[in-house]
């Protein structure tokens, strides 16, 4: 039986379980499904998807207006919202107009003005405390300006003492931070792992496991679904030796990975996305995007942990450690045939693809100085001519990555480049959320292009 014999209304509801790309192949391929793909009530779906709009950071949508619009223009919607803002550093290249919208949250019984972090999908924002001892985290929902969690933590750091995995159209957030507790003989490291229900706002314990002061200091480093990532340090030595541990909270496993070799590290689920530098010239940096299940044999008890990485810190290098970078497709990241140094690197759910990810590379270019010639001997001694300068343009380099799916592996493509107009963009990733404090305040303001009228009700 063919594809297409299953019947209208089954292939329908077939498409409302695809993304938006797989909807628009279809539509573009096989003329008998066309009409069915451009069904108002399927592009209405995909519009209000919370997945959609979550990658998009868009604000609330305007459902009234929504429903008013034809199959061709909610078509429309999704075109402008997806390719119609880019970043706020290239606004004034960019003679379109752009509607903001501003949420006020007041912090009126907040003593100071705490740091703000948006969320993923920018609807909930979190809050760190920026007094003494203990800080006090917050979540709130930006839309609705009200205080949904709150928590205090005692912790020896007052930078980034948590990390937050939020997945993309959910309203449960996992909750990773370090606890500190001091002995009259040692200092005690927790790691916790706290689930916020952000609709109701109630939360519980998921995972709290000591390290037992056999560590000098430890740093929330990434969470994403089971798996958490933790910069451990010890101090006994010389110098300070820095490692990630990999912990799988919920099966209590963990494995240790070398630090020294990674500038960007991140959790993506299933994966770990980093950077690394190159031993010899050009020492070009290269990304990679490493699955988990390639060091599935390589988790240990987390009940061992602490004879493990005591031997490690103490021995000061960690023979058990995975170069990560060795087992994994690398991408060499270059722009106009220089070498790329990252100085930003992030990685947000693609809307058009569900599962994907746009992985956004910031950064210098810069070009070796060519190697001092060798002179022979007996040859006159003259003064050398002056060497060739770095060079540092900006640039901007755009990847999308594709989980393996079935019998398909995995992809890392290169999408487009660009260059950077202002170096400040290095430091501050395109968004299209603003955060502005405000007297005891903070005011979150979504920017969208008015393209025509209709996309406003996106």
């Amino acid at each position: 039986m063919s594809f297409e014999a299953l019947g209208e209304d089954v292939l329908l509801e077939v498409l409302f379980f695809c993304d938006i790309s797989t909807v628009l192949v279809v539509s573009a391929i096989n003329q008998a499904l066309r009409r069915i793909a451009l069904r108002k009530q399927l592009w209405l779906s995909l519009v209000l998807d919370t997945r959609f709009r979550d990658a998009l950071e868009l604000p609330p949508p305007n459902g009234e207006k929504l429903q008013c619009l034809s199959a061709e223009e909610l078509i429309t919607v999704v075109k402008n919202t997806v390719t119609g803002l880019g970043s706020l550093w290239d606004s004034k290249h960019d003679e379109s107009p752009v509607t903001m919208i501003r949420f006020q949250i007041p912090l009126s019984d907040i003593e100071y003005l705490p740091t703000a972090h948006l969320l993923p999908g920018a609807r909930y924002i979190l809050l760190q405390s920026t007094s003494k001892a203990p800080q006090r985290l917050y979540i709130y929902d930006v839309w609705s300006a009200q205080r949904v969690w709150q928590r205090s933590v005692q912790t020896a750091h007052s930078w980034k003492v948590c990390r937050v995995d939020l997945a993309p159209g959910s309203a449960i957030a996992r909750v990773f931070f370090v606890q500190t507790v001091d002995h009259p003989n040692a200092c005690d490291r927790t790691l916790h792992v706290e689930e916020v229900d952000l609709i109701t706002g109630v939360s519980h314990e998921l995972f709290n496991f000591s390290l037992d002061g056999m560590v000098s200091r430890v740093k929330p480093f990434d969470i994403a679904g089971d798996f958490l990532l933790a910069v451990v340090e010890h101090s006994r030595s010389f110098y300070a030796m820095a490692m990630l541990l990999l912990i799988n909270w919920r099966a209590s496993t963990f494995l240790s990975l070398n630090r020294n070799e990674r500038f960007f590290v991140q959790l993506i689920p299933g994966y770990i996305l980093s950077t690394y530098r190159e031993s010899s010239p050009p020492y070009a940096h290269i990304l990679v995007v490493t699955p988990l299940k390639v060091v599935s044999d390589r988790w240990q008890p987390l009940t061992e942990i602490h004879t493990v990485l005591a031997a490690q810190l103490e021995a000061g290098s960690a023979p058990d450690t995975i170069s990560i970078q060795n087992i994994t497709t690398q991408e060499r990241l270059e722009y106009n045939h220089l070498p790329l140094k990252p100085d930003s690197v992030t990685a947000k759910p693609d809307a058009l693809h569900a599962g994907a990810y746009n992985i956004s590379v910031y950064g210098p270019q810069f070009s070796e100085p060519p190697p001092k010639p060798v002179t022979p001997v007996g040859t006159p001694i003259t003064m050398p001519a002056r060497r060739e300068k770095v060079s540092w343009e900006p640039a901007h380099l755009s990847y999308r990555f594709t989980p393996a799916q079935g019998q398909a592996g995995s992809k890392l493509r290169l999408v487009s480049t660009r260059d950077v107009f202002d170096s400040l963009q290095i430091y501050s990733p395109s968004s299209r959320v603003i955060l502005t404090p405000s007297g005891n305040s903070i005011s979150v303001i979504y920017r969208k292009r008015r393209q025509w009228t209709g996309a406003d009700a996106a």
